[in-house]
């Protein structure tokens, strides 16, 4: 059982905040003094960023004063950052959903004004939460691309900070140590060269803690030791630090030690209320408490720390804190609960590792790999011509044999350009067919087209049960009267990306949209048998998604009301015609789906009689009387019940 820290993209000394480095009284003192500006905004951000440690409650206070005069002045790089710092106080106090929710906005911004810095630390931070979360493959993905901007707009800091996030995402499989440890020592190097104490000091304890997974405890608590002394010094948050020093210690077997500093680290954990970072500290207390055979505190710690995980909804904590309670009523001799405890384990090992986490993480690795590579021979072939160049510039005071060396030189500099034109070529042809490849896969399902560049057709098939779901608008029409063509197709854009979102999140496959009606389905192309659960979900999540809209709608954005239809059975689905390719699909599933819809209200999931024999025993739904259907037929209606979740 293990658990890595990492460092977050929180440093503000960027320009952006100029008063990073004030304290409190001055910065308030500034607040009042100031007037309602983006002056004022830049404040209110930076007093939030600098309490996220000692006070998140406080961050969120004054996040929300820099997103509301931010709103008011449209400063939208300062409303930027105050989700960024409202997201950063919901991460210490582990609700990794409104993390998301306010990063993801920030995100959102830092694009639309194209803001790289930004974007870079926000795709750091947001790869930080999948991580702490069990997916590392999302997580991976995100740092890559924040290494990518800061390598792009040459920010020393936010490569530093990436660097250690693929780190953490490396030391997760014993394979890969090697790759983490390298990970960490760039970052190190770079933090170092910045002079930034807080990110060198990072980089140690996460070296520090991969000597812990390669069972090397004394030297990781010669990092651990050093580390501690510099912040309890500055008094920053000594929870993580204390906890990997007991974990050093335990493994050393000087358990009274370990137990100590444990039970500092939960001390420490919940006056800050670190909600993930006392569950983590609980759980090696339990361990340690099942070595010294205190069973009844060491079930107390793993219940204590199963109930915190579950609330910062972390999987790596859950399966931690179950593998410890089947090791506990094993060593008890209650084999039934630690059978019933060894089944959740591995339930939930399995649904964070599968075949596909594999596959996409190893890709993932390897592009990062690739990308390493191509920059180191771009730099050696940058430090070539330099060379080369300084070369021909002496060979111009030097005497005729010289010259004839220069002039050879100049033969191999032109087979070199040579190489380097027809490389260049390669390059761009083969960015051009990725290119290619995501325009089709765009249009098509994978499986799909892989059909059609093998056989040049495909076939349609038969798919026994999917779900397909239906949504549309409230009254469009009326609308679409009302407001300007360019707001009305703006608005429905916004809609759709966000169902677009969703729609791939549940694992269905967007079909296509008319109009103002938005039509998927799941089960297809890859049969499973979740896709009626997958279709509520992604239902359930678009009305929430419309009603949050309704609340507290954007700039130029029109706030809808939806109204959504679900019905399971069969269908046929494949590519009719040779030009311009969709992917369809056909049968009265179909029909009897936009018949739920069309049937709904706004507000409301309108499911069929057959979505309904699926799902009754999962979900609570309100019968709602019959419709007829194709060949005189009537089919039950109903609506799930709102308290369902």
């Amino acid at each position: 059982m293990k658990s890595i820290c990492f460092f977050l993209a929180l440093v503000f000394s960027t320009g952006y905040f100029s008063y990073s480095q004030s304290n409190t009284e001055e910065l308030l003192e500034k607040i009042y003094q100031s007037k309602p500006d983006s002056s004022k905004v830049i404040l209110y951000n930076d007093l939030a960023g600098s309490l996220y440690r000692s006070s998140a409650d406080s961050t969120i206070l004054y996040a929300d004063k820099a997103i509301e005069l931010a709103e008011k002045v449209k400063y939208k790089k300062g409303l930027a950052y105050g989700y960024k710092n409202r997201g950063m106080a919901y991460y210490v106090k582990g609700e990794f959903n409104e993390v998301l929710k306010n990063w993801e906005k920030s995100l959102a911004i830092f694009e639309e004004i194209n803001f790289k810095l930004g974007i870079s630390n926000l795709q750091a931070n947001i790869g930080a939460v999948y991580q702490s979360k069990g997916d590392d493959p999302t997580a991976l993905d995100f740092f890559i691309k924040s290494i990518r901007n800061g390598q792009e707009i040459g920010d020393s800091l936010r490569i530093a900070t990436a660097y250690v996030n693929i780190g953490t995402v490396y030391s997760n499989d014993k394979k890969t140590y090697p790759q983490a440890l390298e990970a960490y020592q760039k970052a190190k190097t770079l933090f170092e060269a910045l002079k930034d104490d807080d990110g060198r000091s990072v980089s140690v304890m996460n070296i520090a803690e991969l000597y812990l997974l390669e069972n090397k405890p004394k030297e990781a608590l010669s990092y651990l030791e050093d580390y501690f002394a510099s912040i309890t010094e500055d008094g920053s948050d000594a929870s993580t630090t204390l906890r990997l020093m007991g974990t050093a210690h335990m493994e050393l077997g000087e358990l009274e030690e370990s137990e100590d500093l444990l039970r500092q680290s939960i001390n420490v954990a919940q006056s800050k209320d670190y909600k993930m970072e006392e569950t983590k500290a609980r759980i090696k207390l339990g361990e340690l408490l099942t070595e010294k055979n205190q069973y009844n505190e060491a079930v107390t710690n793993f219940d204590q720390a199963l109930n915190l995980s579950k609330a910062t909804q972390v999987l790596l904590d859950r399966r931690d804190a179950y593998e410890g309670l089947a090791e506990l009523y094993s060593k008890m001799g209650d084999f039934e609960k630690a059978y019933n405890y060894q089944e959740r384990f591995s339930k939930i090992r399995d649904t964070i590792r599968d075949d596909q986490y594999e596959n996409t993480l190893g890709n993932l690795r390897f592009q990062y790999d690739v990308e390493n590579k191509e920059n180191e021979i771009t730099l050696l072939n940058t430090e070539n011509e330099l060379k080369q160049s300084q070369i021909e510039k002496e060979a111009t005071s030097r005497n005729l044999l010289l010259a004839v060396l220069v002039l050879f030189a100049f033969i191999i500099g032109g087979f070199f350009l040579q190489y380097q034109f027809v490389r260049r070529a390669s390059k761009r042809i083969d960015k051009e067919r990725a290119r290619s490849e995501n325009i089709l896969l765009n249009i098509l399902p994978k499986e799909t087209a892989e059909e059609l560049k093998q056989n040049g057709s495909i076939k349609a098939k038969k798919f026994e049960r999917v779900t397909v779901l239906f949504t549309d608008f409230k009254a469009f029409s009326v609308v679409a009267e009302h407001i300007s063509p360019e707001n009305l197709v703006k608005s429905v854009d916004y809609y759709f990306k966000k169902f677009d979102e969703i729609v791939e999140r549940n694992n269905l496959e967007k079909i296509k949209t008319i109009g103002d009606a938005y039509m998927c389905a799941g089960g297809l192309p890859a049969k499973n048998t979740t896709n009626a659960e997958d279709a509520l979900g992604a239902a359930q999540e678009i009305l929430a998604f419309v009603k949050a809209t309704e609340a507290n709608p954007p700039e130029d954005i029109y706030p809808f009301k939806v109204r959504i239809g679900l019905n399971t059975g069969p269908v046929i689905a494949g590519v009719v015609g040779t030009k311009k390719f969709q992917y369809d699909i056909w049968g009265n599933t179909v029909n009897i789906a936009a018949r739920m819809e069309s049937n709904s209200q706004p507000g409301k999931i309108n499911v069929s009689e057959n979505t309904y024999n699926v799902l009754k025993d999962k979900r609570k739904f309100q019968y709602r009387g019959e419709i007829e259907v194709k060949n005189s037929k009537k089919l039950k209606m109903y609506f799930l019940d709102d308290s369902s979740s």
